[in-house]
């Protein structure tokens, strides 16, 4: 029917995304559940604009990985295998373990199995940031998702804008003082035995 309005397909492009930071803290979270909040957020699950082809998801901090939390007997059950590919080069690391050790990896890992296999999956992994305890330094990008006390003041850094905005703080007094009188003191005259000996050269 020619009256019918056409409908046209909407098409998610990148103009469209406005990716946000989120704050995670991992204190007694459960492994698994933390790492499936997490993925969501990385794909951009979350969000109506959500597309396979390009990233739609957010950026997000973990704190605390050192204190995270596993069900059941997972701590010595659960082992991680890893291979250099020369004979006789298996290691195997139960969690117990790797979380003492290394716990930013063993939520890396956990999210990085919920996240497609691609070059785009790997980007995404890119935007997770894992820190063993609660100091951070993203506090600029999180600051209107994080707690005060989660973030990291960054060290100041004194530029041409921040020097040119800083009043100029006044002198010491005693150094005044010493500027002032020697500004006073009326110049000496030279010695007569210099003044003679500079004339006989000249006259030379």
């Amino acid at each position: 029917n020619r009256n019918m309005k056409s409908m046209k397909t909407f098409t998610t492009r990148l103009s469209d995304v406005h990716s946000e930071w989120h704050v995670f803290d991992a204190t007694d979270e459960v492994l698994g559940r933390l790492a499936t909040k997490v993925s969501k957020l990385l794909q951009g699950k979350h969000r109506p604009l959500y597309a396979k082809n390009i990233i739609t998801g957010d950026h997000v901090v973990i704190i605390n990985a050192a204190k995270i939390k596993v069900t059941g007997k997972k701590l010595d059950q659960k082992i991680y295998y890893s291979h250099s590919h020369y004979p006789g080069a298996l290691r195997q690391i139960p969690l117990s373990r790797m979380r003492q050790e290394q716990p930013e990896k063993v939520v890396r890992f956990a999210v990085r199995g919920m996240l497609p296999k691609t070059t785009l999956g790997r980007e995404m992994l890119s935007r997770l940031k894992i820190y063993a305890g609660e100091s951070h330094p993203h506090g600029a990008q999180v600051s209107q998702f994080a707690r005060p006390e989660l973030q990291i003041s960054s060290h100041f850094v004194e530029t041409e804008e921040t020097r040119a905005d800083t009043p100029e703080q006044p002198e010491d007094q005693s150094n005044l003082e010493a500027a002032e009188a020697q500004a006073d003191t009326p110049e000496q005259p030279e010695d007569q035995s210099n003044l003679e000996t500079r004339e006989t050269k000249e006259g030379k």
